[in-house]
């Protein structure tokens, strides 16, 4: 049935109203009026796997996810059923009582000119969290499986300055390659914010679309906010209260070649989680995102406290230009993955909760056009930093950039919903679960046999499998 069809049939105005109303509230006028993305998303881990980090060679697929002690790498064919059918390989252990022994965190694998690489950040046991700095391990030719092969310490990365640094993660822009990581402000060393008696003001370029503004200060009372030029005394934060993103280039990768230049600051009011300590303001897990024609490339990364429900993911799009100019890079207007506040309403169905606080995603062109995100999240609101499980889902691509829906784990319909809107919920729920039954909190078995042949077709095209 067509708009068309509708209106010529009747000649009655009031009558074709009607039925033009239950065309648009019938499941084909949902269909038609605009292409639905499908937000379901499978869990890989039972366990605990914060971090994930997935990369595809040779018809495997290789997971690293922080652990804490040391860094093991799975490696299994399949990416649904990973957690069963993987290998675990332990590449390395860091001997005891030395400057990275502790808090092993974020290792990522990456192939880089010609030679597998793992980043990842440690801490020295004796000094804890403050300590942290980005280290590197480097293993076998690209060519060869990364888990048999021999891995070797490479070291903390060379040239860096001495600065808390975390989540380090490389790309390649323009021929150029670069780490994106998340520090505290080069002008903290550990708690001093101020020089003087003065606050510290971390100027990045004038303001643009991008959110990024001038000098700035964020204080601790509840409404809080990003100031530029201001000379009213302010409160300094406490140490680790701030993380901003910086980008280093590299001539080599485990050597620096630049000063490394803050990229983003996290001013926008949802990148802050308030508690009775303060204002976190955090930008942290970047990672290398662009659609698979190109025409959107940039970082996601994520925000506020990783340890909440508040914890989520946002954008920074390349917008061409110097990649170390601040000015090249323009933060999203809002996330592009969180938990909806109605999904903490009293009283809501565990249907429609959680996962809660996801982030700290990585993306993965599974080939056919389709990019997916593999990220943590936790199964409660009040999880903190356990449960951290490894999820997948769909990223789209609209004109405005990459898209994973305007809510997470929410079916719907909710009570406070309209009857048009809990309608819809119920159609795109059937239509996408096929019988409306899903397998709770959104996993549809439709990904799971999507995800199935896309591996079986890249599969194909490798040729092999180690």
């Amino acid at each position: 049935m067509s708009w068309t069809s509708i209106t010529a049939r009747n000649a009655n105005p009031q009558m074709a109203i009607i039925r033009a109303l239950l065309w648009l509230l019938s499941f084909g006028g949902m269909v038609a009026s605009h292409q639905h993305y499908d937000d379901s998303r499978l869990t890989l881990t039972s366990m605990g796997a914060p971090d994930p980090y997935v990369n595809s060679f040779g018809g495997q697929y290789y997971l690293t996810f922080t652990m804490g002690d040391r860094i093991e790498i799975w490696s299994s064919n399949s990416l649904v059923d990973i957690e069963a059918t993987a290998t675990r390989h332990r590449i390395w252990e860091p001997p005891p009582a030395t400057r990275h022994s502790a808090e092993i965190w974020a290792p990522e694998l990456h192939a880089v000119r010609g030679r597998w690489y793992v980043y990842y950040a440690a801490a020295d046991p004796r000094r804890g969290n403050k300590s942290h700095r980005m280290y590197v391990l480097g293993g076998p030719l690209a060519t060869q499986d990364p888990c048999p092969g021999h891995w070797e310490f490479l070291g903390q990365i060379y040239g860096m300055p001495d600065q808390w640094a975390i989540d380090g993660t490389v790309f390649e822009l323009d021929h150029e390659l670069y780490l994106a990581y998340s520090g505290w402000p080069l002008d903290e060393p550990y708690h001093d914010y101020t020089r003087n008696g003065r606050v510290i003001q971390h100027k990045l370029e004038n303001a643009n679309e991008s959110g990024h503004q001038g000098n700035f200060t964020i204080t601790n009372s509840t409404n809080a906010t990003n100031t530029t030029n201001t000379t009213a005394p302010a409160v300094p934060p406490a140490p680790g209260m701030v993380q901003q993103l910086f980008l280093v280039r590299l001539s080599h990768p485990a050597t620096a070649a630049s000063a490394p230049v803050a990229i983003s600051i996290p001013q926008q009011s949802w990148e802050i989680t308030r508690d009775s300590a303060g204002a976190h303001a955090i930008n942290e897990g970047p990672q290398w995102l662009a659609s698979p024609d190109g025409r959107w490339q940039g970082l996601a990364y994520s925000c506020a406290g990783s340890w909440t429900h508040e914890y989520k993911m946002a954008t920074l799009r390349y917008r061409g230009g110097p990649p170390l100019s601040p000015s090249s890079w323009q933060k999203s207007r809002g996330p592009l993955l969180q938990t909806p506040k109605r999904s903490l309403l009293k009283g809501a169905g565990a249907e429609r909760e959680g996962p809660f606080g996801p982030g700290h995603g990585s993306f993965l062109d599974v080939g056919g056009g389709n990019v997916v995100a593999v990220y943590h999240a936790t199964d409660g609101p009040l999880d903190g930093w356990s449960n951290r499980r490894a999820r997948v889902q769909r990223v789209a691509f609209t004109e405005q950039g990459p898209y994973m829906g305007k809510s997470f784990g929410i079916e719907g319909p909710f009570k406070t919903d309209g009857f048009v809107a809990r309608f819809r919920a119920e159609v795109a729920k059937r239509f996408r679960n096929g019988d409306g039954k899903g397998k709770g909190q959104g996993e549809t078995v439709d990904l799971r046999a999507f995800l199935e042949a896309r591996r079986l077709e890249g599969q194909g095209k490798a040729g092999k499998s180690w």
